[in-house]
Formats: structure tokens, sequence, C-alpha cells
């Protein structure tokens, strides 16, 4: 449960108020028993659960069995932390009062805790029952629904709960909350713009740049999640957040950065680690991607999307035995993953079983990954079409994607489309000016275009490219030759001028 719900579950259990300084529960039943909760009150008043606990304790042997001194024993094992034995004081008191107008809430809450949800959901029922329209009835029922993925259901009691309390601003956020989860992008919207400028918290402001991410407002996406982390600069899931937010931009720097940041703080979760992983799989690092991977399964062995991504590191890395068992293992479980089918789709490319391959790919054809194997795939099959449908598809998707710009370059020369071919690496060459392949192919392709367009303004600029990749690594550049060639052009020209 992340912080946020945390804080909101405990917000709303803390009915009345201090435990409503004991006010008004039900008629004493035995002197003596009620003489012992009047002492545990004032211990827990002294917040001395322990001795309180001790006293109540000792009413246990009376004869008579007091739901009073069940529900404060479950008062003093929440306060101690032993939630269990405060469930199970709670159903006791409950049991022998059942008319007692917070006890079912006291338990419905306990079970919440507990994960006991569906009992939690009677247990509000309950309460209702006994006292209607109560604000922290209708809030803890909600979030017992909410636990059960009955998100429908959950917004209602949500909606109830801030209808009867319309300062009960914890009610208002998981009532937005479960309108995401609805896609009731609008409604949500409004209650988050409300919280945002009546009580902006972590929690709301981390949900408000959710909402925004989720309907592709990047740049209020990345204010509101940077707001987050000023209220609570260990809010985690901002700082996974923010690091999507960036990727999607295609800015990779900055949406490392915050990973990074996450890490330092020591926030360690292996949804950090997975999602780290998967936006370096986003700019090509399978190796990297990788290492963070295996982090993330030490934490988390179990988990498929964690499996998944790993085989398919290895894939890419044609490690193809070390990957196998991995993507069985999901397999077994989840036989449509589509990130196992991309991985699979990969190896039936590389054992030419191209049909089958184009058939996995085309299960997710909006991923970039996938049109740039679909090109590969249709180059083998002589689909003309087909290969540059795929491959713009695959650099539209994403522009920084230099893999799919060097081969879809690469299958243009080999077509003697040598502008277009040059438009494409230059297009690369936005995402990394520094990539000695693509100015080593922007050189050669520079160099066949100026034999044709022999004007000395396109012979300097096409020799410089050949400049730029010696001052990078000179034994880096392939074209030595025709680098002379184009210098004692220059020469000729100038002399015959």
């Amino acid at each position: 449960m992340f912080d946020w719900l945390k804080l909101a579950v405990k917000k709303i259990g803390e009915i009345s108020s201090s435990i409503d300084k004991y006010k008004k529960d039900t008629v004493i039943q035995s002197l003596p028993s009620y003489s012992c909760v009047s002492r545990a009150k004032k211990l827990l008043e002294q917040n001395k659960p322990q001795e309180a606990k001790e006293i109540l304790e000792k009413a246990l042997s009376l004869p008579q069995k007091d739901a009073l001194v069940y529900k404060y024993l479950g008062i003093t094992s929440e306060k101690l932390g032993d939630n269990a034995s405060a469930i199970e004081n709670y159903q006791l008191s409950a049991d022998l009062q059942p008319q007692d107008k917070d006890i079912w809430k006291k338990l419905g809450f306990a079970l919440i805790a507990g994960g006991k949800f569906e009992r939690a959901e009677k247990s509000f029922e309950n309460a209702d029952k006994i006292q209607g329209n109560n604000t922290d009835t209708f809030a803890g029922w909600g979030i017992a629904l909410m636990k059960q993925k009955k998100y429908a259901e959950a917004r209602e009691k949500f909606m109830s709960a801030s209808k009867f309390n319309r300062y009960n601003f914890s009610a208002v956020f998981l009532c937005a909350v479960m309108e995401i989860k609805l896609e009731m992008y609008d409604k949500a919207e409004m209650k988050l713009t409300f919280l945002a400028n009546v009580c902006p918290n972590e929690s709301n402001t981390f949900e408000f740049a959710r909402l925004k991410a989720i309907k592709k407002d990047f740049s209020s996406a990345i204010h509101y999640a940077k707001k987050s982390l000023e209220y609570n600069p260990n809010m985690l899931p901002a700082y996974i957040l923010l690091g999507q937010l960036y990727a999607s931009k295609f800015e990779k720097e900055k949406a490392l950065e915050y990973f990074e940041k996450a890490e330092q703080k020591n926030l360690i979760t292996p949804a950090l680690y997975l999602e780290w992983a998967k936006v370096l799989e986003k700019f090509g690092d399978y190796t990297e991607a990788k290492l963070k991977l295996l982090k993330s399964a030490e934490l988390d062995a179990d988990n498929l999307e964690i499996t998944a991504n790993l085989g398919l590191c290895c894939v890419t890395r044609k490690e193809f035995e070390e990957a196998r068992p991995l993507l069985e293992k999901v397999l077994e479980k989840e036989p449509d993953n589509l990130v196992v089918k991309q991985a699979l789709g990969i190896i039936d490319y590389q054992n030419d079983n191209i049909d089958k391959a184009i058939e996995l790919f085309k299960s997710n054809d909006e991923d970039s990954v996938n049109c740039y194997y679909l090109a590969k795939c249709y180059e083998k099959k002589n689909n003309d079409t087909k290969v540059k449908d795929y491959y713009e598809a695959a650099i539209t998707r994403n522009p920084q994607y230099i893999s799919a710009f060097i081969d879809y370059s690469k299958y243009l020369i080999s077509k003697s489309e040598y502008d277009e071919a040059r438009r494409k690496l230059r297009k690369a060459l936005k995402a990394d000016e520094n990539n000695i392949s693509v100015l080593n192919m922007l050189f050669f392709v520079s160099y066949v275009l100026v034999k044709d367009e022999l004007y000395e303004y396109n012979v300097k600029e096409t020799i410089k490219i050949a400049q730029k990749i010696e001052e990078i690594n000179p034994d880096l550049f392939e074209y030595p030759e025709q680098k002379t060639e184009l210098e004692q052009l220059l020469r000729d020209s100038s002399e015959r001028e």
C-alpha cells in the first residue's frame, strides 16, 4: 500500500477525536469491569497502552463478559501495533454489544489494515445500519470495496462520505482515484483541481500528476509530480513517474536522473528497478536494463513483469539459453504476454522463422521495437512498401531509435536512395550527434551525392563530416580515400579559379 493510501486510511480511521474522549459508551454493565475500563482510558490518554492493556486483561477474569473491555483491548492492541489482536477483540465486543455505534467502524478499519476486505465491507454495512449517514463509515466502506477492485461501488461510497461531510477531503481524493480507474477523467480532474487549491499535499498533487500523464499533458504532469516531491521528498511514485514522463519526452538524461535520485535516497523497491529498466529498454540500453532487472528480481523473484522483461533483455543480448526458462515461466501463467511475444518474435527472426515472427510482432504493432523488427522481417521477404512503412513507424514512435535509423538508412542505400538516406541520418544525429556509425554513413551518402552536385559548398560540408569523426577518434573513420579525393577536388577547383 502506497504511503498516500495508508495516510488516507489513517485519517478516516481517526473516528471523532482521539478515541472521542471515550464519551457516550454503552451503559455500564458491571461496576468492577467499568472501573478497569475507566483506568485504562486514562492510561491511554497518557499514551501508556501497555499499562492499559494489563489492566484490561485483569478484567477478563471477571465472571461477566463486558463488551467495553474487549473494545478497549482492541484500541490498546491497535496502539501497540498488534492488528490481529485488535480484530479479535473488536469482533468479541461487537458480538456482545452489536448496537455500539462505533465498534463496527473500528472493526472495519482494523480488518482493512489486516487485508480482510470482504469482512471489512460487511462490518461497515453493519455500522451504517446502526448509525446511518456517517462520513467515516462510508469512507471505510469505500476503501474495503476499492481493495477488492470494485471501483464503481467504491466511488459511490466515497461520494456518500463527501456528501455527509464536505470537509472529508480524504473521501474526495479517493473518489477521484476511483474515477481515474473508471476512466472518468473529467470528473476526477474537477476534484483534484479543487483539492490542489484547498488542501494540497503530496498525495493529491501526485494523483493530479498521474491524471495529467494519462491525458498526455506531460508538462503539467511534470509540474505536479515535482510539487508532490516538494511536499514529500521521499515520495517514490513521484520519482518513478518523473522518470517515465521524461522518457516519454525522449529526454534520457533527465529520465535517468530521477531514478538515480530515488536510489540515492534509498527508496529501494522492485518497482523502482523495474520501471528504471523499462526506460533503459526504451533507449535501447539492454545491458544496463538487465542489471536493474536482476536487482528487481532479487527483491521480488515471483513478479512476472520483471521476469518477462529480464527474458527480453537476454534475448536482445543473444543470451538465448538464459532467456528460455524465464520466458517459459511467464508463458505458463500469461500466454498472451506482449513482452514475451516480442522476445519470442526476435528469436524467430534470428532463426529465419519469418512468418511466425511477423505474427508475434503484429500482436502489438504500436510498439517501436516491434515495428523495427517487422521492417527487418519484410526486408527478408523483399516487400519494399512494408519495409519503409514499418521503419517510418519505428522512428516516428521513437525519434531516438538509433538502430532503426541506421538500418533504415542501410536499406535505403542498398536501393540507391541516397538522398532519402541522408535525410534519415541527419535526423538520427539530432538524437545522437556524435554517433560514429551514423557519421560514417552520412559521410558516405554525402560523398556519393556530391558527385552529382559538385559544388564547392557541398564538398566542404562533406569534408566537415569526416573531420568531425577524426576529432572524435581518427581510427574510426572508414573512408579516408574518399576524403582525400574530395580534398583534391577542392584543390583542383581552387587552381582553376
